[in-house]
């Protein structure tokens, strides 16, 4: 059985194979310089000796020498190419281990790192689970403005996001506004998904927000500052269900869908500048706004209003 080491870049991890070395004495001779090229030029192809002792400059003698150390550390191996021994390495790297603590590796690891927004996200995550629903405004005509939802399928960013804390669910977490109506869902934790035009779960709760959609003469946001009607203004916010005090609801949303998905990125992609400030009060808000920095037509940078 292959062991392997586990590299993290700040970012991504990576795993490589490796070699455990038994012997603390057995280091010496393949941790030499030479030793260290000849592993490297077999971790790319196969080589002869005579073409790899004339690539790397050596003596006969001496690549003989290191062959043998690198064989018996179980490194590097021989083929047969055409009736010519060649060799090749065995692995890409080699360790020794000097206290044999096993830590058990944790797949989700990485999202650990991403501490912000799982303490953000905490009440929808029991045991590795999604503990709630997801909701997204229909796709069909509905509700008093006879609106139809044209920001649900940002819910496939929310859910890759996610997934990173929780594991694949049984059943489907996903429903619409209006199962959530017909099928009395109100009494459970929700992460809703658009403004009140479309989605109608948050016009039922819009009451209940600290930054509340109004109508005037047309959509606006209202928070403590004043009112906002940027089309690419949005409002992550939290707040207790108030159908259930033990639940929570989490609106993403925004005016228009580019302020749903204003919103919507910096919960995930910048949810490390969004959540950075939560401190688990509730109920919390934060109004964002999403640029397209680069001018490709994409929103890629998000600015928060204080």
């Amino acid at each position: 059985m292959k062991s392997y080491i586990l590299k993290n870049d700040g970012e991504e991890y990576f795993i490589n194979d490796t070699k455990i070395i038994e012997k603390i004495t057995d280091i010496k001779p393949i941790a030499d310089e030479k030793a260290i090229s000849i592993m490297k030029k077999l971790s790319k192809k196969p080589y002869k000796a005579e073409q790899l002792a004339k690539e790397l400059k050596l003596d006969k003698k001496t690549l003989a020498f290191y062959i043998g150390k690198l064989g018996d550390a179980g490194l590097i191996e021989a083929v047969s190419q055409k009736g010519n021994d060649s060799f090749k390495a065995a692995y890409n790297s080699f360790s020794f281990e000097i206290n044999e603590n096993r830590i058990k590796f944790d797949p989700k690891m990485k999202a650990k790192e991403n501490q912000y927004a799982l303490n953000f996200f905490s009440k929808f995550i029991n045991s590795g689970k999604f503990d709630g629903y997801i909701c997204v405004g229909a796709s069909d005509p509905h509700g008093e403005y006879k609106a139809v939802a044209k920001d649900s399928h940002y819910t496939a960013y929310l859910g890759m996001f996610l997934g990173q804390f929780v594991d694949l669910p049984n059943s489907m977490p996903v429903i619409l506004d209006t199962d959530v109506i017909s099928k009395n869902l109100f009494k459970k934790n929700l992460i809703i998904i658009g403004g009140p035009v479309t989605n109608l779960v948050t016009r039922d709760i819009n009451n209940f927000l600290p930054i509340k959609f109004i109508k005037e003469e047309g959509w606006g946001l209202k928070d403590r500052n004043g009112i906002h009607v940027r089309d690419y203004e949005g409002t992550i916010e939290k707040i207790k269900n108030p159908f259930d005090k033990e639940k929570d609801i989490i609106l993403i949303g925004g005016i228009r869908n580019i302020g749903t998905l204003s919103a919507m990125l910096a919960a995930t992609r910048f949810s490390n500048l969004a959540f950075k400030g939560y401190n688990g009060e509730v109920p919390w808000s934060l109004m964002v706004r999403g640029y397209d920095i680069d001018g490709d037509g994409q929103i890629d940078s998000i600015e928060t209003v204080k």
